[in-house]
């Protein structure tokens, strides 16, 4: 009999690869500070395996389980997990993080990364009958229109149309960065704060209004690119948002058109 996974178990799922990403980022940073992935590493392993416990009723554990005690608790209920003696390893070193502040060499940080991933992509089909790779981070997004257009470039991705998933992904951040700036629903404007969003919007109407014939000047219509592009760049490191990311797609994505009115229309094309 197939494993129906729950909404409650699939969004859990979705944290575990969540996690597992905060470590591949931390590990990215290399030096001593990329040993500190163990620790994201270790906490997307044992939240994996609890709800694999939970969903597997027939595995027994005790309140306070320890790491490693899941391997044998699964084995006794017939389900064998792989990796015990490499994942024996990884918690020593993780131990040796944690409690003693001894920081892992990069080899053995890529070594525990390598074993943590063929972990996952090992266990998940045995466990919940998915593949790791397959759970999206899109399930965590709120805001149902950024989730719908994520959810519509992995789609794309999975049918090999990369050119629709680039459109698909450039709407979405585009409102994304709306949303950020704006809140859902939007937030009233606040006149005392400089947005050079704001600004540029302001900038390119006048030059409608001044240019000839309906055109908008050329001075006012950099002016006001400009003022875009800053707006843009401040809401990203305002939050924290990957900034060598929304270079990225800006430099590669396609171009993204706003048709203002109560509720923005987006259009990827070319610009």
């Amino acid at each position: 009999m197939s494993l129906v996974l729950s909404a409650p178990t699939m969004r859990r799922l979705t944290i575990v690869r969540y996690l597992y990403n905060q470590a591949l980022e931390q590990e990215r940073k290399g030096d001593l500070v990329g040993g500190l992935a163990l620790l994201p590493f270790h906490d997307a392993v044992e939240l994996f395996l609890q709800v694999a416990a939970e969903n597997h009723p027939e595995v027994k554990l005790t309140k306070s389980v320890e790491f490693m005690a899941y391997w044998p608790a699964f084995a006794t209920a017939g389900l064998t997990l792989p990796y015990q003696e490499q994942m024996r390893r990884f918690n020593n070193a993780r131990v040796e993080v944690k409690h003693r502040g001894t920081l892992p060499s990069r080899h053995d940080v890529e070594g525990f990364r390598a074993t943590i991933t063929a972990f996952l992509a090992d266990a998940a089909p045995k466990l919940f009958e998915i593949e790791f790779d397959s759970i999206s981070l899109s399930a965590l997004v709120r805001s149902d229109e950024v989730r719908s257009a994520l959810q519509a470039a992995e789609a794309a991705v999975r049918e090999e149309q990369f050119p629709a998933a680039l459109e698909h992904a450039a709407k979405a951040f585009r409102l994304s960065l709306r949303l950020h700036r704006y809140g859902d629903p939007p937030l009233n404007e606040d006149k005392r704060l400089f947005d050079p969003t704001d600004v540029a919007s302001d900038v390119k109407w006048r030059g409608q209004e001044h240019g000839s014939f309906g055109r908008p000047s050329k001075l006012l219509d950099a002016v006001a690119d400009m003022g875009q592009s800053l707006g843009e760049a401040i809401t990203i490191i305002a939050y924290n948002l990957d900034y060598d990311g929304y270079r990225y797609i800006r430099t590669y994505g396609p171009v993204v058109f706003e048709m203002m009115g109560i509720h923005p229309a987006y259009h990827a094309g070319v610009g």
